[in-house]
C-alpha cells in the first residue's frame, strides 16, 4: 500500500493500483467545511496526474458525507464564487475525469454527498446505507453538484422527482432498484467489492477506458441528437481507439497469451 501526501480532512492512499480517497472528517458526519472543499480539489487533481487507472472514494465513520457544513454557511462551502466551480463536491461533480471512478460509501450518503453518488461511474452502499437529496428541508437548491442535471441519467422521473422534491431517504436496497448504485454489501466487505471492481477495470485498457467513459457521457447529453449521428460519434471514438498504442499492445498481447504492458495511448 502506497501512502500519498497528508491532508487534515482526507486521506489519500494507493491500494494494489487503485487511487484511494477517504473522506475522514467522522466527528462532523464527514460534512465539508472550506478546508475540506479545497482538499478534495486537490485530492482529484493528484488523481488526475497519478498512473493509477481507477479511483475509489470512500469514508471513514458510518455516514459517507453529510452534505455542505451547514455550520459554515457562506458562500465557500454551499456557493463557491466564479472561477472556483471545481472546487470541493465540484472537483468530482463538475469535471468529466478521463479515470474511472468507483463510490463505496458506508453508511449515509446525503446532500453533496448524494451528489458525488451520481457523479460516480460506479457505486457500491453498504446494506444498511441510505441516499437522500434534503436540500429542499433547508430551502436550498442541490445545484453544486448538479443533481437536477444529473439525477435523469440514472434513474426514472418519477423516482427522480420523489428523491428531489421530498428530500425523503431511499435505503441501499431501494438505490440499488432505482439504478443508483450498483449494489449493496454488509460494511465488512465493502472495500473488498470496490477493489474487486476496480482490479476488472484496471485489467483493460486504460486508453480505450477513457474513450468508452467519454462516449457514455456524450451519448446522454447528446441523446437529442439523430441515430446517424450517434453512430459518426461512435465510429470516432472507435476509430481513435483503434489506432493508439494500447490497442496494438492489447491484441498483441491476447495473441501471445501474456497480460499486456499499457501505455495509456
Amino acid at each position: 500500500m502506497e501512502q500519498m501526501p497528508a491532508f487534515e480532512y482526507l486521506s489519500i492512499e494507493k491500494n494494489e493500483g487503485a487511487f484511494i480517497i477517504t473522506l475522514d472528517r467522522p466527528e462532523a458526519r464527514n460534512a465539508i467545511n472550506s478546508a475540506m472543499w479545497a482538499e478534495l480539489c486537490d485530492a482529484f487533481e493528484l488523481f488526475d496526474d497519478d498512473e493509477a487507472k481507477v479511483a475509489i472514494l470512500t469514508n471513514t465513520g458510518k455516514v459517507f458525507c453529510a452534505g455542505a457544513d451547514l455550520k459554515e454557511y457562506n458562500e465557500k462551502t454551499l456557493h463557491p464564487p466564479k472561477g472556483r466551480e471545481t472546487w470541493g463536491t465540484g472537483a468530482m461533480t463538475r469535471k468529466l475525469w478521463k479515470k474511472p471512478i468507483i463510490l463505496a460509501a458506508n453508511g449515509k450518503v446525503v446532500g453533496g454527498g448524494a451528489e458525488m453518488l451520481l457523479a460516480a461511474d460506479l457505486a457500491i452502499l453498504t446494506e444498511d446505507g441510505m441516499v437522500a437529496f434534503p436540500e429542499a428541508k433547508s430551502g436550498l437548491f442541490p445545484g453544486n453538484g448538479g443533481a437536477p442535471l444529473r439525477i435523469g441519467r440514472s434513474i426514472h422521473l418519477k423516482h427522480a422527482m420523489e428523491l428531489l422534491l421530498t428530500g425523503a431517504p431511499i435505503d441501499a436496497a431501494t438505490a440499488v432498484q432505482w439504478g443508483l448504485a450498483n449494489r449493496a454489501v454488509p460494511e465488512e466487505e465493502l472495500m473488498d467489492a470496490a477493489l474487486s471492481l476496480a482490479k476488472a477495470i484496471m485489467a483493460n485498457g486504460p486508453y480505450a477506458l477513457s474513450l468508452i467513459k467519454q462516449a457514455v457521457y456524450d451519448s446522454m447529453d447528446k441523446s437529442f441528437l439523430a441515430e446517424s449521428d450517434g453512430w459518426r460519434m461512435m465510429d470516432m471514438y472507435q476509430e481513435l481507439a483503434a489506432n493508439s498504442e494500447d490497442a496494438a499492445e492489447g491484441t498483441t498481447a491476447f495473441r501471445e497469451k501474456r497480460a499486456p504492458q499499457w501505455k495509456g495511448r
